[in-house]
């Protein structure tokens, strides 16, 4: 069984270069791992990566048998060494969106939002009244005749009657 390293990201290691300690931050075992493989998309030339947006550098996320979240990124580039580090829930449920793994989302966090337009402006302060079966049945009418919705022939009618009262003194 693999055993693979995962070291903490360490400012300090990358300003001092070769030969400082890299702190291990724990390991896990890939066999006993989900893995999930990052999303591609065709530029008519080559598959480009959706979470880092490289043809050649590439990403995978594993979710440990401890229910960790592993990032596995790599590069195509000569020289460069593969990288593991863990992240949190949040950036694991933003990963897996992102690379099309809307089931695995669901698994652990349950189904993702539906997708929400901007919606119709609000047009005013809502105010509930309440019509008896006769006042809306000519409501309905008048709307059907116009093409327009209940709330909009309320509206105008309201408008008419208000243009052409006047108002009482108090």
């Amino acid at each position: 069984m693999a055993r693979i390293n995962v070291y903490r990201d360490n400012d300090d290691y990358h300003r001092c270069g070769e030969g400082s300690a890299r702190l291990l931050d724990g390991w896990f075992s890939p066999d006993s791992a989900t893995a999930f493989e990052e999303a591609t998309r065709w530029d008519g030339s080559n598959h480009i990566s959706i979470p880092t947006g490289s043809q050649w550098n590439h990403e995978l996320l594993y979710r440990t048998s401890g229910g960790r979240w592993v990032l596995h990124s790599w590069s195509q580039w000569q020289g460069s060494q593969p990288a593991y580090r863990f992240i949190g829930e949040d950036a694991a449920r933003e990963w897996l969106l992102a690379n099309d793994h809307d089931d695995a989302v669901t698994q652990w966090w349950g189904a993702p939002e539906a997708e929400r337009g901007p919606g119709r402006p609000e047009i005013g302060t809502p105010i509930n009244v309440r019509l008896g079966d006769d006042l809306l049945a000519k409501v309905d009418a008048i709307a059907a005749a116009d093409g327009a919705s209940r709330a909009e022939t309320i509206r105008n009618l309201i408008r008419r009657a208000a243009a052409s009262a006047e108002p009482s003194a108090v």
